[in-house]
């Protein structure tokens, strides 16, 4: 897989985008200690991995949440952000799902992620449920973004001249 200067900047681009997307989060009422904010962060990664590769997606996502990791102070957000974007990026390229269910099927192994990284935290089982019903809101909505942005043919073809050939 070759990285040129044109994919990398790219990959930076988007991942700026996914941070600002972070600060713009929307503060949920939860349990004392805990921050739970909703924000569509992941749709820059999520868009790389459906329309560039699932590499590309994972490591826009690995870098897309920098700031909302340190604002709630869970390491382990981007490395499930990158988990999302590159499963959901293998369903979309590889079986050429659409956004939305590629999003939906990437959550089966992101859910279990979210236990984990927030049990090492010891947040409660019920604000991990929110967390988790949250975020499929989150890829849900993304998803559908995503999907109307691909329709249009300029910018699908943009992105898609971004794969390796």
């Amino acid at each position: 897989m070759e990285f040129s200067a044109r994919l990398v900047a790219l990959i930076i681009i988007l991942s700026a985008i996914g941070n600002v997307l972070g600060l713009l989060g929307i503060r949920l009422p939860s349990a004392p200690g805990t921050t739970v904010e909703f924000h569509l962060s992941a749709l820059p990664s999520l868009l790389a991995a459906v329309s560039i590769g699932p590499l590309q997606g994972a490591i826009t996502g690995l870098l897309s949440l920098i700031i909302s990791t340190l604002r709630i102070g869970n390491v382990f957000i981007p490395f499930g952000n990158a988990l999302l974007a590159g499963v959901a990026g293998f369903f979309s390229q590889k079986l050429r799902f659409s956004p939305p269910v590629s999003g939906a099927l990437a959550m089966i192994p992101y859910t279990p992620y979210i236990w984990l990284a927030c049990s090492v935290y010891a947040v409660p089982p019920a604000i991990i449920a929110f967390i988790v019903t949250k975020a499929w809101i989150e890829v849900m909505i993304s998803g559908t973004i995503i999907e109307l942005i691909l329709r249009r043919h300029e910018i699908r073809n943009f992105l898609e001249s971004f794969k390796s050939k």
